[in-house]
């Protein structure tokens, strides 16, 4: 049986017409005929996907295995491939000619848990294949907007969470500990403790709709000094010396680290406290939609 014979056989074992055989294939169905009519054979690669696609094997289609013959004695079989057959383009769904083949690997399954992943060539049109890749960018440009607005817009509900802690933070502080109380009137404390959890509300919420203000944190945040390189002797008095001194410069830059912070903080609620009304109506005008620093 020769090797047409055996794919209309299993196409017709499938249920499959030319046309479906082409199409999972992804060629034509004049070249599923020619196949099968010995004027032509599929290549290597489109040897394998038929005997995936018919669940036997490529010894089976090219004869071999039907044969049961050994390596030792088995005759060699040249497999032509022609380079000339039509594909089908994915996009436009039209024969490609020969020079105008362009080719993807496509990912069919993933791997995971111990499975390797599955690919299949994918045939398109050069110009085909350009505007699918454009395609591609567009689209994923499009999902890290919609990501990026879906951010934006909890950043109300962040805000809140942050300006709420705050409140109660400074509330506790503010009425609990004795100098506070000797120091403030319980309203004074109210009101302060009120003015810190918006400041607080503001800066989370500017910092996370992507305003100017998380570069400010950020750039405060990271200020620090460089402390000098130590020359010390080579003695049990100089080690400790030198010991000493690798904790002071720890504890100083601890504490730098902390003023840091602090500021930080401080800057990004005054700021975010003034930007808020600008900041939230730029968001509702443009839905989200863009950062404002871009």
């Amino acid at each position: 049986m020769t090797l047409g014979q055996k794919l209309k056989e299993l196409r017709s074992l499938k249920g499959l017409t030319q046309k479906d055989l082409a199409d999972k294939l992804h060629v034509s169905f004049q070249t599923v005929s020619k196949w099968e009519n010995g004027e032509n054979e599929p290549d290597i690669s489109t040897l394998k996907e038929l005997a995936t696609l018919f669940n036997c094997s490529v010894d089976y289609l090219i004869g071999s295995e039907k044969e049961g013959l050994t390596p030792e004695v088995q005759p060699t079989k040249t497999v032509i491939i022609h380079q000339k057959e039509l594909h089908v383009c994915e996009r436009c769904k039209k024969d490609i000619p020969e020079g105008d083949l362009a080719m993807e690997d496509v990912c069919v399954r993933a791997g995971g848990r111990g499975r390797s992943a599955q690919y299949r060539k994918a045939y398109y049109h050069t110009h085909c294949l350009e505007e699918v890749k454009q395609e591609r960018l567009v689209a994923a440009a499009k999902i890290k907007a919609a990501k990026r607005a879906k951010a934006k817009k909890n950043s109300f509900g962040w805000g809140i969470a942050g300006g709420v802690v705050a409140l109660a933070i400074s509330l506790v502080i503010f009425l609990a500990v004795p100098a506070c109380q000797a120091a403030l009137h319980p309203a004074v404390a109210v009101v302060l403790s009120i003015v810190i959890s918006y400041a607080i509300f503001a800066a989370l919420y500017c910092i996370i709709s992507g305003s100017y203000i998380g570069d400010v944190f950020v750039w405060a945040a990271g200020l620090s000094i460089r402390f000098p390189g130590l020359i010390f002797s080579w003695d049990l008095e100089g080690f400790a010396w030198l010991i000493a001194m690798k904790i002071l410069f720890a504890i100083l830059g601890f504490l730098i680290g902390v003023f840091a912070l602090a500021l930080a903080i401080v800057l990004s609620g005054v700021l975010g406290a003034v930007s808020f009304p600008f900041v939230l109506i730029h968001n509702i005008r443009t839905d989200y939609a863009d950062s404002l620093t871009d």
